[in-house]
């Protein structure tokens, strides 16, 4: 007995790089991308290791619990960080991003989650990127929720790190990721001796042994299984149109915001303002006196 997915030929270096085009179509990017072959906590980890160090001073922006983690690495890595948390009902504006480097103008680095699907909002990018060019600092951007339910452009917005994961509106595998590297990144982290070098968080690896290099030999065996289901991923999602997908994350998001609504009993949306909820993730909170592990079982 045997399974046709042993009997598959090996993923080559041209197919590997014809997965990465294409979801670099997705993102509307000239960037270079990379596909790492985790899931997306390794690119959100490895950017962050390999972009900052003692002498960064990071904006780390709290809208969720991925904020938290961020500032975390950052601080593991020796950066200074400087947090600005937003109730996570809300989202952050691009003015307090502009009250920040007004007060603190030595910030090099800006650390950002587009949609957190753990609380239902989302961030708009398009202004705060604005803010973080005019001040020349690195901006990093976690668009691993957002990516096929809304739209991520990291060029137009002047992000120079994006991580995207294909696991949630993508509906895609969890097993690989990718992180689109603007060239100032690229420079970033040439220039950091505590970039991670020969290690699976390490993205100059990528750099040096793969795009360097034409993307004629990979790093080391690629996940197969992972790859070839992020490409059809990809491919499902170019024939229906990322538009259309993205039309429908946002008529479902409406939809439950409204089902909770008119159910009544005090169920209501969690994100307060429609505008600043992610369609990828409709987030409820219950009444005062209700347990809401009771409603979730019932």
């Amino acid at each position: 007995m045997t399974h046709p997915f042993l009997d598959l030929a090996p993923l080559s270096a041209a197919r590997f790089a014809a997965v990465e085009d294409r979801v670099a179509r997705l993102l509307g990017t000239e960037q270079d991308v990379v596909i790492m072959q985790g899931e997306a906590l390794l690119p959100l980890e490895g950017a962050i290791r390999g972009t900052a160090g003692p002498g960064t001073t990071a904006l780390n922006v709290i809208t969720g619990p991925y904020g938290q983690t961020f500032g975390d690495w950052l601080r593991d890595c020796g950066a200074t960080v400087i947090d600005l948390a937003v109730p996570f009902h809300t989202a952050v504006t691009a003015e307090q991003i502009r009250e920040a480097f007004a007060e603190h103008p030595e910030i090099d680095f800006v650390s950002l989650v587009h949609a957190e699907a753990a609380t239902g909002n989302t961030n708009p990018v398009a202004e705060i990127g604005e803010v973080v060019r005019a001040h020349g600092a690195l901006f990093y951007l976690d668009a691993v929720a957002s990516i096929g339910a809304e739209p991520v452009l990291p060029d137009a917005w002047g992000v120079d790190l994006c991580v995207i994961g294909a696991q949630k509106a993508m509906g895609g595998p969890a097993g690989v990721s990718a992180v689109s590297v603007s060239e100032r990144a690229w420079a970033r982290m040439a220039a950091n001796p505590r970039a991670p070098r020969r290690s699976y968080l390490s993205l100059l690896d990528w750099k040096e042994r793969w795009i360097d290099g034409g993307r004629k030999a990979l790093l080391h065996a690629p996940a197969q299984l992972e790859m070839l289901a992020l490409e059809a991923c990809v491919e499902r999602i170019e024939a229906d149109g990322l538009d259309a997908v993205m039309a429908r994350h946002r008529a479902a998001a409406l939809s439950a915001r409204a089902g909770a609504v008119a159910l009544g009993g005090g169920l209501e949306p969690y994100v307060y303002e429609a505008g600043e909820a992610a369609p990828v993730a409709t987030t409820l909170r219950v009444p005062a006196g209700v347990v809401a592990s009771e409603v979730v079982a019932r």
